[in-house]
């Protein structure tokens, strides 16, 4: 048979629109840490703005998702850090049947731990259609092009999942704690979840926007889950309890 065609990728905006409040407490008190570069850059460099109440730090407006310019050395640090989670999960959860890896992108993540998780059912969902990609590149199983907060996607992946990664995704979505109660619900019970977010103080940082530790271990806490990182740790992971909504 002659091989499917690889799908195309349609073009997408550079940026979302600028917001007057803060993605992670809804607060409208933001301040400017650092304006946007001027007009010259290549990429421009972009606002950074910081919310006076929960001190949560973001892009304004942020890189539209499967946009941000990395470089080959940021890839090879992506990819440092996609070895240490999945081995890190691993110490907890070393033989998941399923696992969804959210904000996917061309499944760089999944195809990293699959020397870790051989028997592992990899499935991705991302916002654009590079998942459709990646799917056929055999990198996931299953492809879902939408976020986890789409009612249809949530439906259909209800508690399906014994993992659920997010790789600097809650940087980029526009209600970081909405996409986590989602997480949660494609979760089953006793699974485990793994965030991994940017630092903001990092210069090398692309994504600023991650929500603090503090503000992320207590959230987990709120909706059930024990969390198993320490407290100031930027890879969290999480185990959802059995008696958790």
């Amino acid at each position: 048979m002659p091989a499917s065609p690889v799908p195309s990728v349609p073009p997408l905006p550079r940026h979302e629109p600028r917001r007057e409040d803060c993605p992670w407490c809804g607060s409208q008190r933001l301040r400017t840490r650092r304006r946007g570069g001027p007009p010259q850059y290549a990429p421009p460099r972009p606002a950074l703005d910081e919310c006076r109440d929960c001190r949560h730090t973001f892009h304004n407006p942020r890189s539209a998702a499967g946009t941000e310019p990395w470089g080959p050395s940021v890839r090879a640090r992506v990819r440092l850090g996609h070895r240490s989670a999945a081995r890190a999960l691993h110490q907890r959860c070393p033989e998941p049947e399923s696992w969804l890896d959210v904000g996917t992108g061309d499944a760089d993540f999944p195809r990293t731990a699959r020397s870790l998780f051989p028997y592992t059912s990899f499935d991705g969902l991302d916002p654009t259609h590079r998942v459709l990609r990646a799917r056929a590149a055999e990198r996931v199983e299953e492809a879902y092009v939408g976020r986890l907060t789409d009612p249809h996607i949530a439906a259909r992946l209800r508690a399906r999942y014994d993992v659920v990664s997010m790789f600097q995704h809650l940087e980029r979505v526009p209600d970081p704690r909405a996409e986590l109660r989602a997480a949660l619900h494609v979760l089953r019970p006793g699974g485990h979840l793994l965030v991994d977010v940017a630092d903001p103080r990092r210069l090398f940082t692309l994504l600023p926007g991650a929500p603090r530790p503090a503000g992320l271990r207590a959230e987990l806490e709120a909706r059930g889950c024990t969390v198993l990182t320490g407290a100031r740790a930027r890879r969290v992971v999480a185990r959802k309890e059995l008696s958790a909504p």
